[in-house]
């Protein structure tokens, strides 16, 4: 797999924090727009949304008389264009985002502050990123057009799979298959796969994009593998996935097995070539999410020697269905995380939060590992940041965002509220926590975390936050324990803590 992800195409702009250069701004990204292949329509929306982003920069991160500089730069990603406004202003407050809808092109001064329901749909990934004092960010990722499989084929050639009468106890007639990675003339009928498996639900839209499945293997973001009969026929498919260059584990999912070829090993043997392949890439680990309305994806993860690490309760959206198994879920999905270091997992110490270290230590032995456990500090001002650095993103279709804190600060719990108030206001129905238990004080805010709702969900190794302690915040989510299966000895245990300390259930 190759995970070389330099810039490609990049280019940067700073303009100073006056209005008169606002329609630089905009100018520059409608050229480099243009230059990467958008279309008239979808060049206007990222000008809008852009110089709708600097004009608020301008507005309210500066004082009237302070002469400073805003920077847009604009790159070329696997699946269209990357463009991050960034300033060294007063720190980002959603609170004051405008939630007004409006489609028509603003006009400058029109209105002050950002209008968040035309921004989101008008690009495609929108993240805030509040870095303490290297200033903020907004990241905003346009999709070229493509072609969707739905555009390759007769309405008929996409209709469901048909469940052969088989009984899922029963072991189907050994087939001969070939392991490989995806070739590029592949990635169409990839998506064919899933779309007659899945229909429309499933949650990683790109696989419903050939070109994108392509750009994605071709960037090394994504790595698919696919079983194929001597007769050439794609019968299923499995992928690694870093989500950022730096990454230090990847996600093994993106699972697909025609109906009539279930049951017969090709999922455990999808897995076990994407993890010989994952070890000589310098990964410290991989981690999956198995659903929970059946164990069977728990029981191939459990197979390769992945461990249940963390409970996300309602993770995914009650749309998602898989074609024959799961018609109709009765509420919003909750997936298992499973875990697994690739190599010796490394002697390190962290400080959890004194009323969930029995359960963190636990954790830690299923997955093989044994980090001294120290117990956290008391935050003292001399020993912290005067501000943190905070990163949310979120995915609009599956209705979830996480909260990553990066560096802790003084501000860190006014930060999280902040950012929590500002994502419930919008609806959205999964929060997520992360925190990193390397840090000797940060274990003294959990208590005040789940004051505002938040409850353990587990812990995850290696993520962008080091060793993550992640709490999670259900927001208006009603869950049924009772329908959520698991099938290991820790999973269990995990499913009756998680389930105790969910404020919901009280």
């Amino acid at each position: 797999m190759d995970v070389t992800l330099n810039k490609c195409e990049f280019s940067s702009l700073a303009v100073p924090n006056n209005r008169a250069y606002i329609g630089v701004a905009r100018e520059y990204v409608g050229e480099v727009a243009k230059k990467l292949g958008f279309e008239e329509k979808d060049r206007l929306m990222i000008e809008n949304v852009v110089a709708e982003i600097v004009s608020n920069v301008i507005e309210d991160a500066f004082e009237p008389d302070e002469r400073a500089a805003v920077e847009i730069s604009c790159e070329r990603v696997p699946l269209g264009m990357k463009v991050l406004i960034a300033d060294q202003g007063s720190p980002f407050d959603p609170s004051r985002i405008s939630t007004a809808d409006t489609r028509e092109e603003p006009e400058q001064g029109s209105e002050k502050g950002l209008r968040i329901s035309s921004i989101k749909e008008s690009v495609d990934e929108l993240e805030f990123h509040n870095l303490g004092p290297r200033g903020k960010e907004t990241v905003l990722i346009k999709y070229l057009k493509n072609r969707s499989v739905a555009d390759y084929f007769d309405a008929c050639e996409l209709d469901p799979y048909l469940q052969p009468s088989l009984d899922r106890t029963q072991v189907s007639k050994p087939v001969e298959v070939t392991i490989r990675p995806m070739e590029p003339s592949e990635a169409l009928e990839v998506s064919k796969c899933v779309y007659k498996a899945y229909g429309n639900t499933y949650a990683f839209e790109h696989m419903y994009y050939p070109d994108r499945l392509l750009e994605l293997n071709l960037s090394g973001q994504v790595f698919s593998v696919v079983a194929v009969t001597s007769q050439n026929e794609i019968v299923g498919h499995l992928a690694l996935t870093k989500h950022s260059e730096d990454a230090r584990i990847a996600e093994i999912g993106r699972a697909v097995v025609k109906p009539e070829f279930r049951s017969g090993g090709i999922f455990t043997r999808l897995t076990r070539f994407v993890l010989e392949n994952a070890r000589s890439e310098g990964l410290i680990g991989i981690f999956g999410q198995a659903v929970t309305n059946h164990t069977y994806s728990q029981q191939v993860g459990l197979g390769v020697g992945l461990r249940d690490c963390a409970l996300f309760v309602g993770y995914l959206p009650q749309t998602e269905s898989f074609r024959k198994i799961t018609e109709k879920l009765q509420q919003r999905e909750s997936v298992l995380v499973h875990f697994m270091y690739l190599h010796k997992p490394p002697l390190q110490t962290i400080y959890p939060p004194p009323n969930h270290r029995k359960m963190i230590e636990s954790l830690y032995l299923g997955l093989g590992a044994s980090p001294q456990s120290r117990e956290p500090e008391e935050p003292h001002e001399s020993a912290m940041h005067e501000k943190s650095a905070v990163r949310i993103s979120a995915s609009g279709p599956s209705g979830t965002a996480r909260i990553l804190v990066e560096r802790l600060g003084a501000d860190v719990f006014e930060e999280v509220k902040l950012r929590w108030k500002e994502l419930c206001l919008k609806r959205v129905e999964i929060i997520h926590l992360y925190l990193d238990l390397s840090n000797r004080q940060i274990a003294y805010f959990v208590p005040h975390f789940e004051k505002l709702g938040f409850f353990f969900a587990g812990i995850l190794p290696g993520t962008e936050a080091g060793d993550a302690l992640i709490l999670q915040y259900l927001n208006n989510v009603p869950i049924d324990y009772e329908k959520i299966h698991a099938k290991s000895e820790k999973a269990h245990e995990l499913l009756d803590y998680v389930r105790r300390l969910d404020p919901n259930q009280l």
